[in-house]
């Protein structure tokens, strides 16, 4: 459930945002990084304690972030150790104590398909609505953009406020370089500490060998459906009453369920916590170019 929570706002916020930055670009979801290789090293404080590594190869189409961390909330104490890799196809969710994982088709995929699929005026029509969406679809969640608003480890930054997380990203990009989080009963922040550009191994962007990994086809479906829906919602006259409510319905659903999730209300779990850091994670810093 949870992992079809992230997929939803991620799509939602993707398919607001992600045009802002590149729609004067012949493929608007075509995001290129400052740096072709790197290893991004962060520490994590707070509620959640513990470090997260993040590899980066052929500009950013191939990531692995490993989280490694202890969080502590009322009584209990959670330990992590999960691997997430995203390349063009897939995006895969392991989880290293287990010993198991899942893996999603990755949505942008299905909502490049749907692209593609529009004449060049249609896709005339969605880089102009996506452009002059974004800013007030996050409006209207209550979040806002500061461009260029923090210079970190050598890189300008643009922060990226919505529902008492802020984010910070290389500018024009979608890499954190410092993200807070203070809502629900979690409080932590995790900071870049080091970033190095050279080589990285391939081996650090496959599946552990012999760890079962099931593919999450419902998740899939409604990736596909939600990519549909987002361009048919872009190429629309009516694109902007859509599209805002399309943002306040997933933001309501990502709101915890209390009793139904056995999670006081007011209170939100870690891994909740970190889904919807995942949702926010598609907003950093796509309104800088």
């Amino acid at each position: 459930m949870k992992t079809r929570l992230a997929l939803l706002l991620h799509f939602i916020i993707v398919s607001s945002f992600l045009c802002t930055s590149a729609a004067a670009q012949q493929n608007p979801w075509d995001m290129k990084l400052p740096f072709k290789e790197a290893t991004i090293l962060y520490s994590i404080t707070g509620s959640e304690t513990g470090t997260e590594t993040l590899s980066i190869k052929e500009y950013g189409k191939e990531r692995a972030k490993r989280r490694t961390s202890t969080s502590k909330m009322m009584f209990m104490t959670t330990t992590t150790d999960q691997l997430e890799i995203t390349n063009p196809d897939w995006i895969y969710t392991i989880d290293m104590k287990a010993g198991s994982g899942t893996k999603v088709t990755n949505p942008v995929k299905y909502i490049l398909a749907e692209y593609d699929r529009l004449s060049a005026a249609e896709k005339e029509t969605v880089n102009k609505n996506a452009k002059e969406l974004g800013a007030s679809a996050l409006g209207g969640m209550q979040g806002s953009v500061s461009q260029n608003a923090a210079n970190i480890l050598g890189y300008d930054c643009d922060l990226v406020s919505m529902g008492g997380t802020n984010v910070y990203s290389i500018h024009g990009t979608d890499i954190t370089l410092k993200s807070e989080m203070n809502t629900m009963g979690m409080n932590f922040s995790t900071v870049a500490t080091s970033i190095n550009q050279g080589s990285v191994a391939d081996s650090m962007f496959a599946p552990p060998a012999g760890v079962p990994v099931t593919h999450d086809q419902e998740a899939d479906e409604a990736a596909k459906a939600m990519a549909k829906s987002t361009i048919d919602t872009l190429k629309s006259p009516d694109a902007s009453k859509k599209m805002k409510e399309q943002a306040a319905s997933a933001m309501q659903q990502g709101q915890p369920a209390g009793d139904q999730q056995g999670v006081p209300a007011g209170q939100m779990d870690q891994e909740t916590a970190q889904e919807m850091q995942k949702a926010m994670d598609a907003v950093k810093g796509l309104f800088g170019k």
